[in-house]
């Protein structure tokens, strides 16, 4: 049976993030969520150069590299990006690398395809081989519909979950309060947009609630009664002691 269709689900936020943590986004910190007893991960996905899907997070390279590297994630070559060091030795892997993984380790996981890629048919074509090939568990997310249109179209077998924020647009709220299967199984909100009414609001329309980004024990339990199904967090440990 699929992680996604358990509650209440504890998601290490790539992989878990803080103090004690490997670099966000790579395979050091997705099995230290793993050694924690996380059963799903959440990720995210874009292009480098050349087309390869790999797990990262921004646009840019500055922030996980302290500055010392500007460039673009889609202006590097996949060798070279993959050899990156983030510190600790631990660096960029490639989508089918983290699938492959969770798929031996029997970890769900949550790809999140960012929006903001030069080619975003490219990704999800791209995302939804690699999630053919490995056979993992995954549910797909994105802020952007049009991608997860695209992957129904493609695999409809594949879950999908739309995200928003507290802040989202007019149209994503709109969408937010008429999405219902078949084109998405799921909700993921921000934390601060959640009332225990518009999670059995969208319950009630046969959706899947999950939240981001979860750090608070007490907070995770008020939103476990709320019925919340998946709990994305920075400290899957932390939050699974909780539960």
């Amino acid at each position: 049976m699929s992680a996604w269709w358990t509650s209440p689900l504890v998601v290490g936020h790539r992989g878990g993030r803080g103090a004690g943590w490997p670099a966000e986004n790579t395979l050091a910190a997705f099995e230290q969520a793993r050694a924690q007893g996380a059963r799903a991960i959440e990720l995210d996905v874009r292009t480098c150069a050349g087309g390869t899907v790999v797990v990262f997070h921004d646009a840019t390279l500055a922030r996980m590299t302290g500055e010392r590297d500007p460039r673009r994630v889609s202006e590097v070559p996949e060798r070279e990006l993959l050899g990156i060091d983030l510190g600790g030795g631990a660096t960029i892997p490639t989508l089918l690398a983290v699938l492959t993984w969770a798929r031996q380790s029997e970890v769900a996981v949550n790809v999140e395809m960012k929006h903001g890629v030069p080619g975003r048919r490219a990704l999800v074509r791209a995302t939804v081989d690699a999630v053919r090939a490995t056979r993992a568990d995954v549910l797909l997310s994105s802020f952007d519909p049009s991608l997860l249109s695209l992957a129904a179209a493609l695999v409809p077998s594949i879950p999908r979950a739309f995200l928003t924020e507290a802040r989202s647009p007019a149209w994503a709220r709109a969408l937010q309060e008429t999405a219902r299967p078949p084109l998405v199984q799921g909700l993921h909100l921000e934390r601060t947009a959640v009332t225990a009414d518009a999670v059995a609001r969208y319950r009630r329309r046969g959706l899947r609630v999950g939240i981001w980004t979860v750090n608070d024990p007490a907070e995770a339990r008020e939103l476990h009664r709320f019925g919340v199904a998946s709990i994305i967090t920075d400290q899957p440990g932390d939050i699974l002691a909780a539960l």
